[in-house]
């Protein structure tokens, strides 16, 4: 078992004072699974273990390097919960990134956030496939089709779309099916073809995150 000491932070502000550098020293604990999550972190300098526990065994995730973003479930669940646990392997250095760092990234390079979303994707397809309990999918899927939309990817196709969020989020295709549907049944989305005849998934609501919020409410 690790034992890890009180953790001595040091924040400055970085990238035109609109985000923060975090000092994590060697063994401390930048997040611990079960928390609750709200924000990511980008890893500038030196390396961070990735753990999570399965049946009551210790797995780990992934050892990162430099530059590589973590803790991303954040920045799309509402009352998300850590489903994972990360620890500096040596000192580092995190950049903090909360969803409306992230939202004011997308609008001044929206070429960048998007490399960035299918880096996010594939990460939570590898390392949380086993572990994750995630509170509100639905959110999680309209927070994604949202950072799609923000960066003018208004297009998606259908099939692999669904796939790719149905691994995402643990469930079934069905299930993200029925989302989606239901966001069509809103006037959110279109669901149609492409003149190669390929079934294809329109955003119709740019600021997808807000109309559902406010039909919600």
């Amino acid at each position: 078992m690790t034992i890890v000491t009180q953790q001595t932070v040091q924040m400055k502000q970085v990238s035109r004072g609109n985000y923060l550098m975090r000092n994590v020293l060697k063994h401390n604990v930048v997040f611990n699974e079960g928390s609750k999550g709200d924000a990511a972190y980008i890893l500038t300098e030196g390396k961070i273990e990735i753990s999570g526990n399965i049946e009551g065994h210790k797995k780990v995730f992934a050892i990162l390097k430099p530059i590589s973003i973590f803790g991303e479930m954040a920045l799309f669940l509402d009352e998300g919960v850590r489903t994972a646990t990360a620890i500096a392997l040596e000192d580092s250095k995190v950049i903090v990134v909360t969803k409306e760092d992230l939202e004011e990234f997308m609008r001044e390079s929206p070429k960048v956030i998007a490399s960035i979303i299918t880096v996010l994707v594939s990460r939570l397809k590898t390392t949380t496939r086993k572990a994750m309990r995630v509170p509100s999918i639905g959110l999680g899927v309209v927070r994604i089709l949202d950072l799609f939309s923000t960066c003018g990817k208004l297009e998606l196709k259908y099939d692999p779309t669904v796939k790719t969020l149905s691994e995402t989020f643990v469930t079934t295709p069905e299930k993200i099916e029925q989302y989606i549907l239901g966001l069509a049944d809103q006037g959110l989305l279109a669901i149609g073809r492409d003149p190669g005849d390929v079934r294809i998934i329109r955003i119709r609501e740019r600021d997808m995150l807000n109309a559902v919020m406010q039909k919600k409410d």
